[in-house]
């Protein structure tokens, strides 16, 4: 039974980082991409992308509880964690890009 309870909390461990890993990837590929080059309906999906993972980011950036249990051998342990969650790319970076995409579109004449 203990065994079932472990490989649970292993499987939904490594489900949280891939999670968090893919929030990441997101966020990298949106600030590598090239908005100058992007067309007007580019331009504004572009916009409303950054909007949206700014959003999502924000709704996870709350502090993160961890409890575990584990056991090898005969020994037992357990353990607690708060961490502040990140994935090296945060809103702020996102809403700095935000502003320069909100710039190249008014000198576009485009309004979102």
């Amino acid at each position: 039974m203990k065994i079932k309870k472990n490989i649970i909390l292993a499987f939904l461990i490594i489900a949280a980082v891939f999670l968090v890993a893919g929030c990441a990837d997101r966020s990298k590929e949106l600030l590598t991409e090239d908005f100058k080059k992007m067309g007007n309906e580019d331009l504004l999906r572009y916009f409303y992308r950054l909007n949206d993972e700014i959003e999502s980011q924000e709704k996870q950036s709350g502090p993160q509880v961890g409890i575990g249990v584990g056991g090898f051998g005969r020994g037992v342990g357990g353990g607690a964690g708060v961490g502040t969650g990140g994935s090296g790319y945060t809103a702020e970076d996102l809403r700095e890009r935000r502003i320069d995409v909100r710039m190249e579109l008014k000198k576009r004449g485009l309004v979102p």
